[in-house]
């Protein structure tokens, strides 16, 4: 009987230890995200994003424009994204106009994944580590899910699994679903190309999608650690579909003529470095 209980004692006290290794692991990669952003002064990039409509079977029954969107530095240097090209031709809005009116027609529009949302969340446990990669598994965080701040209640909604970086604790990879109603929500659409106006509609990325983000570390090329950035490269959602007659996105109304299941995006970014004394040109 003592030995069992001994058995039961250990198997909790591991089960505790993960957890807090986990927890340690999990505040060090929301703080090496943290100290990555303002870096991105130091770089330019270019986002292709694809979307399309597929059934029940995985069947695309409706594609939609691809939009390419660049970086944009403001008057204070801080940067946004703003759409540089639409795959249909569609010319951009305020495609002349300065950067900061660029970046103010976008602040509005929010990529739809929390990362540090779900780097917070501390109901973890260490699934593996090697030299160069840890794995961690989260799972979702009720008591959170009604967090005032949104990207806590949609990160603590997500049932993840994050691989981080060994040396940095940087998140090389997380991929995950939306478990619970944290990431639920409405949002009054963003049109830039038309004046209808329109009713609030519910988020695409909510309950029942899934997706999964990855990001490199592009290097300086003069080698000065300084000036290394983490950018998401590659992004892959899969989000419900509610048979909706438009779908919006990067401030544009798209009428969708096909009945679906769920929408597909994939987003690729390339990344280059912005050298002091180049000019930028914004088209």
């Amino acid at each position: 009987m003592t030995a069992k209980w001994l058995c039961v004692f250990c198997a909790v006290t591991t089960t505790a230890g993960a957890a807090d290794d986990a927890a340690a692991l999990l505040d060090k990669a929301v703080d090496a995200f943290r100290k990555n952003e303002p870096k991105q002064k130091n770089w330019n990039w270019q986002i292709v994003e694809t979307r399309e409509l597929v059934d029940r079977s995985g069947n695309a029954v409706q594609k939609f424009p691809v939009v390419t969107s660049e970086s944009v530095i403001r008057g204070d240097g801080r940067r946004c994204n703003a759409v540089l090209t639409w795959g249909d031709g569609k010319k951009p809005y305020l495609a002349e106009a300065d950067p900061d009116d660029r970046c103010q027609a976008m602040e509005a529009i929010r990529p739809p994944f929390p990362p540090v949302g779900v780097l917070v969340n501390h109901h973890a446990k260490v699934l593996s580590r090697s030299s160069t990669i840890v794995t961690i598994a989260i799972e979702p965080d009720k008591s959170k899910l009604k967090d005032p701040n949104s990207d806590v209640r949609c990160g603590a909604s997500i049932r993840a699994t994050v691989k981080l970086d060994a040396a940095t604790s940087f998140p090389l990879r997380i991929e995950g679903e939306v478990a619970e109603s944290g990431c639920d929500g409405s949002f009054v659409p963003v049109n830039h190309y038309e004046t209808v106006t329109r009713a609030p509609m519910t988020s695409n990325f909510r309950k029942g999608s899934t997706f999964w983000v990855e990001w490199s570390l592009e290097k300086d090329k003069t080698g000065d650690p300084e000036k290394n950035f983490w950018i998401a490269t590659v992004q892959h959602y899969s989000q419900p579909w509610d048979n909706l007659a438009v779908l919006y996105y990067w401030g544009r109304q798209l009428p969708v003529r096909h009945e679906g299941h769920r929408l597909i995006k994939d987003v690729k970014t390339t990344a280059q470095e912005f050298v002091v004394g180049s000019e930028l040109v914004f088209k």
